[in-house]
């Protein structure tokens, strides 16, 4: 009896192994041999449905032949190998570019739980889990199997976004905190994974050149510089990512990802042309102003990137929108631009038709219409140029509607080679932070002055202010100073309100009394205070120079044109000093100035060298 099994195995071992013979001889035909090739392959999963191979060659056969028939072929054949093995070759990751949804994951869930406690199949039924929307289930199987297989980055990421999902925020920190700290070890790149969806340029270059094993300081940046309240110890913009996930997942999947538009150019050129003739029409019916200008309109270059980042994101072109910007703040189905009492679309019922969105922006509103629930269509080209901006960019939308006022100033720090960097804001709290070219931080947290002292050269700032509850938000590029020791040069201005008959105040005394938003009051008598370097010195070490302060009157555009010409009020003066630096102290009386608006400026004349240099210009107001 047990060697008619034995022969009876063997037998249907050599029919497989026949089987697959044939059907990788048939799909290697060019033309022909596609489906004929899938039957082999099926007719071999029938006799070994437990072997992973037949299923795999059969996911082959349905991404070659691509549309929705191939679609279906390769996802059927994937759920029957998940069936088999959870962690067959590439099978997991090309489930991700087949179309899913609620059935689908549950399917997939169901074939993987087969394999009990395997790691690979924990992992991958907890990736289910959380596309399902069950993030507490998804994490308990995560922490099953980490008690049988290596903690990665990649099962961090998971418990982070399972974590999140569950309404557990402050364990969905601390896990992708984790994650962060194993970022050098992560061979998977699943850091990356979650990161390029929003990533800039810049930022994919900077990846790109940076080799793995050195990656923790990248993502660390990557993160931070998007951290929407510096002064809370969690980074809020992760939340609000994972949050964008689920709603993208939901909403924004693609419904035809093996679409040939998306991997074929010859598919694409015919799509552009096709969407050439469409907007003719619209121009014809006068949604473009201008007809001519449809023959010139950059759409292919714009889709050329779009169309292999939908299809990698397994995302709608508004679905990589949302991922990075959120909700628009207007949306309208079957109008063509938002911006400008957009042209109505005919024969346009639903936004499966045509949609579109709109930002409000620092630099400006963006619109963008989409075409088919699944494309951009832009018909102008500010709609291309809106298009590309919002695929480069993200934001957050925690609200910081504070108006923030605040001032910067940088002196020569007492350590060599360093610059002194302060910082004011007006309100109860203020959070800076400075990151170099490599992406470190340097950061300070309190009330009033805050001071960092830091390398001269370029940062990217980060000044989040707190007033009764109410947050503002300043991010932008920023130099600090160098103060060369060979030639004349200026530290900032400090000017603060002092009282009368008092000893004149010292750099930081000036700065912590010098107000956010530069407004004084009337009355007041000014103490000024600066910093001169590398003044030249004679045989006895004393150096002389010319000062000069100016405030010049700043002017509305109707007084500057029929009100006659302000002169600047002018202070100058010769003064001595011991040695290459000088600091420079002055009162200003209050009936000197009269309220106001005004540019302040200091020149200082080196008389040994007759060098000169002045201050960048300081803007107050006396009230």
């Amino acid at each position: 009896m047990i060697g008619l099994l034995l022969s009876a195995l063997a037998l249907q071992s050599a029919q497989v192994d026949s089987l697959m013979a044939a059907g990788r001889a048939l799909f290697a035909q060019r033309v022909i041999g596609r489906y004929a090739a899938l039957e082999d392959f099926r007719a071999a999963a029938r006799l070994a449905p437990t072997d992973a191979e037949p299923w795999y060659w059969q996911m082959k056969v349905g991404f070659y032949l691509r549309s929705e028939d191939g679609d279906y072929i390769a996802r059927e054949a994937l759920l029957g190998l998940f069936a088999a093995t959870p962690d067959y070759n590439d099978a997991w990751a090309r489930f991700r570019d087949v179309y899913h949804d609620v059935k689908i994951w549950r399917r997939a869930e169901r074939a993987l739980a087969k394999h009990g406690e395997q790691p690979a199949a924990l992992e991958h039924r907890a990736e289910l889990l959380i596309a399902l929307g069950d993030g507490r289930r998804a994490d308990s199987l995560l922490a099953v199997a980490t008690t049988h297989a290596p903690v990665t980055a990649a099962t961090c990421l998971l418990r982070a976004e399972a974590n999140f999902l569950a309404g557990r925020r402050q364990a969905g920190f601390a896990w992708h905190d984790s994650a962060l700290a194993r970022a050098d070890d992560d061979s998977t790149d699943a850091l990356w994974g979650e990161a390029w969806l929003i990533a800039s340029p810049d930022e994919v270059t900077r990846h790109t050149l940076t080799p793995r094993g050195y990656r923790r300081v990248f993502y660390k940046r990557f993160w931070q510089q998007r951290d929407p309240n510096l002064l809370t110890p969690e980074n809020e913009r992760l939340e609000e990512h994972y949050a964008r996930q689920a709603e993208a997942r939901r909403t924004y999947r693609l419904s035809h990802p093996q679409r040939s538009t998306y991997y074929s150019r010859c598919a694409r050129a015919l799509k552009y042309y096709e969407d050439r003739q469409e907007l003719k029409a619209l121009a014809e019916q006068g949604a473009v102003s201008v007809s001519s200008r449809v023959a010139t309109l950059p759409v292919e270059a714009l889709q050329d990137t779009a169309l292999p980042l939908a299809a990698r994101a397994g995302l709608t072109a508004q679905g990589l929108i949302y991922l990075r910007h959120g909700a628009p703040d207007r949306r309208a189905n079957c109008v063509t631009d938002l911006a400008r009492s957009g042209f109505a679309l005919p024969r346009c019922s639903s936004f499966l038709d045509a949609e579109s969105w709109m930002y409000f922006t620092p630099d400006g509103p963006l619109n963008i219409p989409f075409g088919k629930g699944e494309y951009f269509q832009p018909v102008t080209t500010e709609q291309v140029r809106n298009a590309r901006v919002l695929m480069h960019t993200d934001r957050t939308t925690l609200p910081a509607p504070l108006i923030t006022h605040a001032w910067s100033a940088y002196f020569k720090s007492a350590a060599a080679g360093l610059t002194d960097a302060y910082y004011k804001a007006r309100g109860d709290s203020a959070a800076i932070v400075l990151w170099d070219a490599n992406g470190t931080p340097t950061r300070a947290t309190g009330r009033g002055l805050l001071q960092l002292t830091v390398p001269p050269g370029g940062y990217d700032l980060g000044l989040d202010v707190d007033s009764a509850g109410v947050l503002g938000r300043i991010r932008r590029d920023v130099t600090v100073q160098w103060f060369s020791p060979l030639r004349l040069e200026l530290s900032s201005l400090a000017l603060a309100p002092i009282d009368r008959n008092t000893p004149l105040p010292d750099r930081e005394t000036t700065l912590r009394g010098m107000p956010a938003d530069l407004s004084y009051p009337a009355g007041t008598p000014l103490a000024a205070y600066m910093e001169i370097y590398g003044l030249a010195t004679d045989p006895t070490s004393r150096s002389r120079y010319h000062l000069r302060y100016s405030f010049e009157p700043v002017r509305s555009v109707f007084a500057r044109l029929f009100g006659g010409t302000a002169r600047p009020i002018v202070f100058e003066f010769d003064r001595d000093a011991i040695g290459a630096t000088a600091t420079q102290q002055l009162v200003i009386e209050p009936d000197r100035l009269p309220p106001g608006r005004y540019r302040v400026t200091v020149a200082v004349t080196d008389l040994s060298r007759n060098v000169k240099s002045e201050s960048v210009a300081l803007e107050i107001a006396i009230r």
